[in-house]
């Protein structure tokens, strides 16, 4: 129940507790005002109503109109407190000129009018409130599944869409590829052997992939850039030595 319904569910209690209270002032008995009376009861009953629905709202009313909701709490607050004080009025008034009797008769009455608007009423409301929320979430529902199919579709187009282009090779890359083009690699010095006869030596390097390389200097480098030689054999420690030798003759 809105702010705007609690406001007109108070302005039907206070015009009857108005007609009440001048029917009492001119000596009309409680029959003949039981229409008012009636009435009265009737907007106490809905604006009981009102805070109950306030203090449970449904989760979709948390979630979106939770503002809403904390309005029509402190309206249904205020109407409760004036209503509160109109009964006191009136059963001071009762027991005064009717006395006790005649107050829980109207308890009584009251409690009638409350299961009766409880069966009619507020179970269509509810009922009403219940089909609504269901309404809406199933639109919600519709929508966030609309969103998804709608991002899937276009993941899906753009991936069918997407064409695979390799990246292009580095410059040492192709160079390495390109079969016209001389390799090298980084040979190390695996062995040396000096000359009894002359100061020569004999240094043998090994490089990437068994890449083998002899030099026969004074003096032979730790390592150095030499053309690359995959799958190579080392060269034979006697030819190496008869190298040395024949160098000697010389």
């Amino acid at each position: 129940m809105d702010p705007v319904t609690i406001s007109l569910a108070m302005g039907v209690a206070s015009k009857a507790f108005d007609a009440i209270k001048k029917g009492f002032s001119v000596g009309r008995d409680i029959e003949q005002m039981s229409g008012d009376i009636g009435r009265w009861m009737g907007a106490v009953s809905d604006v009981d109503n009102a805070e109950k629905q306030a203090k449970n709202p449904p989760l979709f009313g948390k979630l979106f109109k939770a503002g809403s909701i904390e309005e029509a709490a402190l309206s249904a607050y205020a109407a409760k407190k004036k209503l509160e004080e109109q009964r006191y009025e009136l059963k001071m008034f009762l027991n005064m000129t009717y006395g006790p009797q005649a107050y829980d008769d109207l308890l009584k009455m009251e409690g009638q009018i409350r299961k009766e608007r409880q069966q009619t009423i507020y179970k269509q409301q509810q009922l009403r409130r219940q089909i609504g929320e269901a309404i809406t979430w199933l639109i919600v529902a519709c929508i966030i599944g609309g969103f998804a199919v709608l991002v899937a579709s276009i993941w899906i187009k753009e991936a069918r869409a997407y064409e695979y282009k390799p990246r292009d090779y580095s410059r040492q890359q192709k160079e390495w590829r390109n079969p016209d083009t001389k390799k090298y690699t980084t040979c190390r010095l695996k062995k040396r052997i000096t000359s009894k006869y002359t100061d020569k030596r004999a240094c043998i390097y090994q490089g990437g992939n068994k890449t083998y390389t002899m030099m026969i200097e004074t003096w032979c480098p730790v390592k150095y850039r030499c053309l690359y030689d995959p799958n190579g054999t080392m060269p034979d420690i006697d030819q190496v030595m008869e190298s040395l030798r024949s160098i000697g003759r010389k």
